[in-house]
């Protein structure tokens, strides 16, 4: 079989477990709230992901820059708070070494970080924050409710960022063949996903918790709920879903100490096997770091400006 079409039987079998998209709906967007920074503009903006439900992102647009401007989707972790999401990645509250988004824009991209279904502004406002066991349960609820329809809730997060693809491609300010994707934790799982479904992400950078399904559920760690599909892993791994990227670039990042990234280079080794076969070895790289201080986070600031450093050479490249 040829491989073009070896891969699009692969994303042909991911499909026919991941259930039926959402119902579509036109993107009605909107803009929220407008901030002027010194160096560039953030928006708070909504757009329709269906037609019952809001997303809600930010917008960070450079300014004194020549568009239109290379751009990059900017997507939160999960670190069990639903309370945060988008804000934490623009550098608005939360963790300062999390607000990868507002170092992008410093560095001329426009960043567009949205909130993933149940974090933020789509965390229902009767969750009660202090009580991990509520917004678990509302979790599973989405989940539960999707599978009875035929969805899946994984489904449904991708759909959202396709829909906040829509978004960002609707402005004038982006380059629709520069965009990037960055995710870490959550997000870089999304990074994986995103970029084997949407042709429209030129390169994506996936900073840790990428492991395979199959280790994780060996070794008996927690398993997102929005990766829980039947049968998915009849189907593949994380390592088949990565290689649907190629020849697109990717970078892997993770730190050697995390623990949801125990197999990371195995991974790697298997997917860039696809890339390979289709002379795209160049493209896609392992970036396999210790953290150097017993206190440094998972995403360091060598790891960030390594990433940074990477989506450079792909989306700026004159």
């Amino acid at each position: 079989m040829h491989l073009r079409h070896q891969s699009e039987a692969h994303r042909e079998s991911l499909k026919s477990v991941l259930g039926a998209p959402p119902d579509s709906a036109p993107l009605n967007p909107q803009i929220l709230e407008v901030v002027e920074e010194e160096t560039y503009r953030r928006e708070k903006v909504r757009y329709h992901v269906n037609p019952r439900e809001w997303g809600y992102a930010y917008l960070l647009i450079p300014k004194k820059a020549q568009g239109p401007l290379p751009a990059v989707f900017c997507h939160h972790r999960h670190n069990r708070d639903w309370t945060l999401g988008k804000s934490e990645v623009v550098g608005v509250r939360g963790d300062p070494s999390e607000a990868f988004g507002l170092e992008l824009v410093k560095r001329g991209y426009v960043v567009f970080a949205p909130d993933a279904l149940a974090f933020e502004d789509r965390c229902p406002t009767d969750i009660d924050p202090d009580d991990p066991f509520d917004a678990y349960m509302h979790n599973f609820t989405e989940l539960a409710v999707r599978l009875l329809r035929g969805e899946t809730l994984l489904k449904s997060v991708i759909w959202d960022a396709s829909r906040g693809l829509d978004y960002l491609l609707s402005r004038r300010e982006v380059d629709a063949k520069r965009i990037g994707f960055m995710g870490h934790g959550y997000g870089a799982k999304m990074a994986i996903w995103v970029m084997a479904f949407d042709e429209r992400v030129f390169a994506a950078v996936a900073h840790g918790s990428i492991g395979s399904m199959k280790k994780a559920l060996d070794l008996g760690h927690f398993v997102q709920v929005e990766f829980a599909v039947p049968r998915l892993l009849q189907v593949a791994d994380f390592d088949r879903v990565l290689s649907l990227a190629a020849p697109r670039p990717f970078l892997v990042s993770a730190s050697q100490d995390d623990p949801d990234s125990m197999d990371v280079v195995e991974l790697y080794e298997k997917a860039k096997r696809a890339y390979t076969r289709i002379g795209a070895s160049n493209r896609i790289s392992l970036y396999h770091y210790a953290v150097e201080e017993p206190e440094e986070p998972y995403m360091t600031l060598r790891s960030r400006h390594r990433a940074y450093d990477w989506l450079d050479n792909w989306l700026k490249p004159f």
